[in-house]
């Protein structure tokens, strides 16, 4: 068991409690949750005063590619359609060791930044590895790549591969799931394979749909940049007519209740099936202004229903994983109410990947908590805590951090973990990354 304290303790699912304390069962989930006074003090339970400090749920990062992490700010091609190109080539170019090394990394950092749960999408299976071995939550959606109808069987075989080296990754903690990539990466007969394969194994389904112009234009019209690379390899491109949403649900992920990553580009009949459909919708507001593709309608997305969580996606394209600052872009100039805010990296991210026993502090959720010594906090008041906490909270205030109890972070360091092979390993396939970087990719 343990037992923390704090200056202040965010449910989320309720308001702000001050001098809080939250006691964690054997079990790693939470027990008791309230104001210190009232939480018990079990007889030798570790006991932790987090002094000014605000506690508050574990941050869900709704979509990831950790596997990435060794190719961050090296991929600065742009518009969208290059820049997918040019990683495709660079992960082409590297060993299985380096995506492994990353994917540690990436979990690492995650945990730092006060990350406790990943929605992550990758294809080499490193991600799981690395969130079961390092100890984190999340769903590891394993992708699954085929443009040419010719390819689908192979496609589906090799996803049975993966999924089944996978296999031992999967606990309380981690599940597996599947990704159909993308509309331009997936033919029409390996979506409906995939979407088939997903509804007999009950696995969940993670999609990227309507990302950017350039998707559309390829899904609707069969032209553009997706179309004129993919029939320079020969492969036929067949125009659907209709949305890439539209495509995607009718083309077998309706009955899936799937996580649809990014949902620029989509309008008020693309909301409805999204809604309809039970889908939820990965929001990852930097990434889409970074590489141009525009900007998901937040409050259109919300006001139809659907369930949106926000998300990092690649450091390829230079970031780090600051979820703290995906809420501030998300929400800006919006009306959204501070806990409003905070739910789209907590609670509604939770929720959007599935994992509804985290993202809050109540009792029986699992205790995924982080501790931020946010600036300011001590003098706050109860009206003005979560307000504080969006607008000024960040990696770099991040004290503490634990996952169903166990800390995984703690003032800059990793329990258990051998931080210098670790960086080692990392800055090994980094220079890998930039000496690849340094070769030709047109």
């Amino acid at each position: 068991m343990l037992r923390l304290a704090a200056r202040w303790v965010l449910p989320v699912a309720e308001a702000p409690i001050a001098h809080g304390a939250v006691l964690v069962g054997d079990d790693g989930r939470i027990a008791a949750v309230g104001p210190d006074s009232t939480v018990p003090r079990p007889a030798g339970v570790e006991s932790r005063d987090l002094a000014d400090a605000v506690l508050l749920p574990g941050l869900v990062n709704t979509h990831a590619h950790l596997e990435l992490m060794a190719l961050r700010g090296l991929v600065t091609e742009r518009p969208f359609p290059r820049w997918v190109n040019t990683v495709r080539k660079l992960k082409d170019r590297l060993p299985l060791e380096d995506f492994e090394a990353a994917a540690r990394r990436g979990v690492l950092e995650s945990f730092a930044a006060g990350i406790t749960a990943t929605g992550d999408t990758g294809s080499t299976g490193a991600p799981a590895r690395a969130m079961a071995a390092l100890g984190a939550r999340g769903i590891a959606y394993q992708e699954v790549f085929g443009p040419d109808p010719a390819q689908c069987a192979a496609s589906l075989d090799g996803l049975r591969r993966a999924l089944d080296a996978l296999a031992p990754c999967a606990s309380a903690r981690v599940a597996i799931g599947v990704s159909p990539h993308a509309p331009y990466t997936v033919s029409t007969a390996l979506l409906a394979a995939v979407a088939g394969f997903a509804a007999e194994t009950e696995l969940q389904v993670a999609m990227h749909v309507a990302e950017s112009e350039e998707e559309t234009r390829f899904v609707t019209d069969g032209d553009g940049p997706f179309a004129d690379h993919l029939r320079g390899r020969g492969i036929p491109v067949t125009p659907h007519g209709c949305s890439p949403v539209a495509w995607a649900l009718d083309g077998g992920l309706t009955p899936l209740r799937p996580l649809l990553i990014h949902c620029v580009h989509v309008d008020g009949d693309d909301l409805r099936r999204i809604a309809s459909a039970a889908a939820s919708v990965a929001h990852c507001p930097w990434s889409n202004a970074a590489l141009g593709t525009g900007r998901a309608d937040l409050p259109a997305l919300r006001a139809a229903g659907i369930t949106v969580g926000v998300g990092t996606d690649s450091v390829a394209a230079g970031r780090t994983l600051d979820l703290f600052e995906e809420v501030r872009l998300a929400a800006e100039g919006l009306p959204l109410a501070p806990r409003e805010a905070l739910r789209l990296a907590t609670a509604d991210a939770a929720d959007a990947l599935g994992l509804p026993d985290t993202g809050r502090l109540v009792l029986g959720a699992w205790a995924d908590l982080t501790a931020v010594a946010v600036p300011g906090a001590r003098e706050a008041g109860a009206a003005d805590i979560e307000a504080l906490v969006v607008d000024r909270a960040a990696p770099v205030y991040v004290t503490g951090t634990w996952v169903a109890g166990r800390c995984v972070y703690a003032g800059g360091a990793w329990p258990g973990v051998d931080a210098a092979a670790e960086d080692r390993r990392f800055e090994a396939a980094s220079a890998r990354a930039r000496e690849a970087r340094t070769a030709p990719t047109t």
